[in-house]
């Protein structure tokens, strides 16, 4: 997985002085010999139905405004080229900004699609209305969400596992998981560690009043050794020491950030499975609920053969500028 070829920048904002995400795509392009292209989409509603334009004036209007966004990408550009690095600029006038990034993923034929991810509130989490989890939700291949600026030197690397498929996760997946996150430890000179987080469920008295019941100590037992040896199975190909290993009781949207604390991971990684309507509002939390209480860069791996919902071709006609 980190012997990426082409990796993708998404940037909101090509004004900026520093770009976390940039630096993170120069760190590992200078390890994996990737090229790097740096991305922005920008669309304007207000121009693009004004009904005072006409064609031509229409055209030249965006023209200019990706032509001026284009001359910011290229001076962002410019010191990775000079430290040796082959590195594109593209901007396209497209929208929504996460469809942009994803078709132009698609398109390319990108390995590795890195975007700077912020906190964002309660609301936002649920309703999933932000570039980086849309971005997350849709984009086929890997999406890294940097959000330290913390270099990658001999990282701790978490890879986050579901050896039982509790959340109905593909098995194939947590290879794919494991060996990212070994791949990636490797390049940097790192150490890779393994978790799951399951929960037991627990029984209802029936009648009248319904209350929990304590869940027999040989049963919880039972699930306890059954989920060790599942996880056992699936790690033992990467050789990891007792210390690197992590088998918890509890839910992952709590014991996943704070084993990442306890750890001092510098990378997440994690898989996603795309779901629609109400169940991508409860189910797979390991994807979306938990991205917000990581203080370390998150690593998002899809199933094998994940097709992406989002159109090749946008409806707004984009505009774009050729790469040099």
């Amino acid at each position: 997985m980190f012997q990426s070829k082409h990796i993708l920048v998404a940037l909101a904002d090509t004004a900026t002085r520093s770009a976390p995400a940039i630096a993170r795509a120069a760190e590992i392009a200078a390890k994996t010999g990737a090229r790097v292209t740096l991305f922005h989409s920008l669309y304007s509603p207000y121009l693009a139905g004004e009904q005072f334009y006409s064609p031509v004036e229409l055209e030249r209007d965006i023209e200019a405004a990706v032509n001026t966004r284009k001359q910011a990408l290229e001076r962002l550009a410019k010191p990775l080229r000079e430290s040796g690095l082959t590195v594109h600029v593209r901007c396209r006038w497209d929208y929504p900004v996460h469809d942009s990034i994803v078709r132009e993923a698609v398109r390319e034929k990108v390995d590795l699609v890195i975007i700077g991810s912020h906190r964002h509130g309660m609301a936002a989490r649920l309703i999933l209305t932000n570039t980086d989890w849309q971005v997350v939700r849709l984009c086929p291949c890997p999406v890294l969400l940097v959000k330290t600026t913390r270099r990658y030197e001999r990282p701790r690397v978490l890879a986050s596992i579901d050896p039982l498929h509790a959340h109905a996760k593909p098995a194939a997946l947590d290879v794919r998981l494991l060996a990212a996150g070994s791949d990636l430890a490797t390049a940097f000179g790192g150490k890779l560690h393994a978790a799951h987080f399951y929960t037991l469920g627990t029984p209802l008295s029936t009648g009248f009043m319904i209350e929990p019941l304590p869940l027999p100590v040989e049963i919880a037992e039972q699930h306890a050794a059954d989920v060790g040896k599942a996880f056992d199975a699936l790690v033992e190909p990467y050789g990891l020491t007792a210390r690197r290993k992590h088998v918890r009781n509890g839910l992952p949207v709590d014991e996943l950030p704070a084993l990442a604390d306890e750890v001092d991971a510098h990378v997440v990684v994690m898989g996603a499975v795309s779901r629609t309507g109400l169940k991508r509002l409860f189910i797979g939390h390991t994807a979306e609920r938990v991205l917000d209480r990581l203080k370390s860069d998150v690593l998002i791996i899809k199933p094998e053969g994940f097709k992406t919902p989002v159109p090749r071709r946008a409806a707004n006609r984009p505009v774009v500028l050729p790469p040099l």
